[in-house]
């Protein structure tokens, strides 16, 4: 995170005066009387540094968030899992609730969030978590710290998942799903 503050800045400063960094460019020169920069390259250097901070954000936006960022170990945890589907051309939607986990599900459960994580979309700042194309299956995780809900994890077969009331996308969803069921 320092070496994106570290860019950011540089980058920043580059876009505000790129004079500066031609300046401190100067002690290669022995005698240090660097010419002046041409206004062609100032605005270069301005709208590369610009692409730049742009490329920069993105990478920070879109980097891989991992699960156990909402879940910790002291955490209680409720889990509900849901079927959907259509039987003889009636919708219908088959829900199984595990509020009772075990000290060793729990651990599974936190283990296996370690190896797992997610990414924010384009609409994520703007969404207000609800999902499309869900699926099948899905699994809601509710996060309880002292009794008080913390964080709410769904996560359905197809890759998009909502944490917190925004939207995300995750690998390999359909696998975490099986990996829960088996440990429930």
């Amino acid at each position: 995170m320092i070496l994106y503050i570290a860019i950011a800045v540089a980058l920043i400063i580059n876009i505000i005066n790129p004079r500066i960094l031609w300046r401190i460019d100067s002690w290669k020169y022995k005698n240090a009387s660097k010419a002046e920069p041409s206004p062609l390259y100032l605005f270069l250097c301005r709208g590369l540094s610009l692409l730049g901070v742009v490329i920069l954000i993105m990478a920070v936006y879109f980097r891989p968030m991992n699960l156990t960022d909402l879940v910790d170990r002291n955490s209680k945890l409720r889990i509900t899992q849901q079927y959907m589907g259509v039987k003889n051309g009636e919708p219908y939607i088959d829900s199984e609730g595990y509020n009772e986990l075990s000290e060793e599900q729990l651990e599974s459960i936190f283990t296996l969030f370690q190896q797992y994580t997610y990414r924010r979309t384009y609409d994520t700042l703007f969404s207000d978590g609800s999902l499309s194309n869900l699926g099948e299956r899905m699994i809601i995780f509710f996060v309880y710290e002292d009794d008080e809900l913390v964080n709410t994890l769904i996560v359905s077969d197809t890759g998009r998942i909502s944490v917190n009331d925004k939207s995300y996308i995750m690998q390999n969803s359909p696998e975490l799903i099986r990996r829960v069921s088996e440990i429930i």
